[in-house]
């Protein structure tokens, strides 16, 4: 099979291409952004937990071998001390829209960071109510695959109104999620969230901070809401697993405190202290 590679007649596709064949052509494939402090991945059981329920949506022949233990072991013998990790897994070659082979094949790239803490922002963020994108509600929802143009066009859009993000809403007019981030927002003592059946991302970092809340003091709620109702919140936040808890100053304009939120953050911090220690 020859191929046009910008204008370059090869007479077959370069090794790497004919082996991501499906994740290149199809999109057929997820991927996990993990955090790694002082060579430790306090959160990989969470990743692996998502990871693995997204191939066997995919119908992938899960290897016997792989789990949290194995990816750990792997991405500490491509990275060390503090790093984003990308770990992108993807079905072999073979087939059309109808796979000829099952197995997932992977690929862990990572980047140093120079902390070994989630950083706060103390300026906080300001955000917007997308205009452009709707996520879809199915079986496919809460899984990170290979498919995130509605998130490249999400950046986009944020970029356009110089704005740090904007919040998504779901096919049913329900506040999502962020561009790149979980949301929750506050009210008293009471932390809402988008229902799980809504279609965000299930958040690894959000679900570790949703076992902590309710221990001191929280109540969390999970449910549908609109932007009218987001609207009345005291105080929101973002959250994911690479930047901890950003939390959001203005909102539409509108201009929020933080005061709730800075508790989450020590709440999270201590929690990573321990885990680390």
């Amino acid at each position: 099979m020859s191929m046009n590679l910008n204008a370059e007649i090869l007479p077959e596709p370069p090794d790497y291409q004919r082996n991501s064949y499906r994740a290149m052509e199809y999109g057929d494939g997820l991927f996990e952004t993990i955090r790694v402090f002082r060579n430790k991945t306090p959160f990989m059981h969470l990743h692996w937990e998502r990871l693995s329920r997204g191939m066997q949506v995919l119908g992938m022949n899960i290897p016997a071998n792989w789990s949290a233990m194995f990816f750990e072991k792997e991405i500490l013998k491509t990275v060390s001390g503090n790093a984003r990790v990308k770990i992108v897994v993807w079905r072999s070659p073979g087939g059309l829209f109808y796979p000829n082979d099952n197995t997932p094949q992977f690929q862990i790239s990572g980047s140093m960071l120079d902390s070994d803490r989630f950083t706060w922002h103390e300026s906080g963020l300001s955000v917007s109510l997308s205009a452009q994108v709707r996520l879809p509600v199915d079986a496919l929802s809460g899984l990170k695959t290979l498919g995130a143009t509605r998130y490249v066009l999400a950046a986009m859009e944020a970029h356009a109104k110089a704005v740090d993000d904007v919040l998504i809403l779901n096919e049913r007019g329900h506040i999502c999620e962020a561009g790149s981030s979980n949301l929750i927002w506050v009210k008293g003592m009471t932390v809402f969230a988008p229902a799980p059946t809504d279609g965000q991302v299930s958040g690894t970092f959000q679900k570790i901070l949703f076992e902590l809340l309710p221990r001191n003091g929280f109540k969390v709620i999970e449910k549908p809401f609109t932007f009218a109702e987001l609207s009345e919140a005291e105080e929101v936040c973002l959250t994911n697993a690479i930047q901890g808890i950003r939390w959001v100053r203005f909102l539409e304009g509108k201009e929020l405190t933080c005061n709730k939120i800075v508790t989450f953050n020590k709440l999270m911090d201590k929690y990573l202290n321990d885990v680390l220690a």
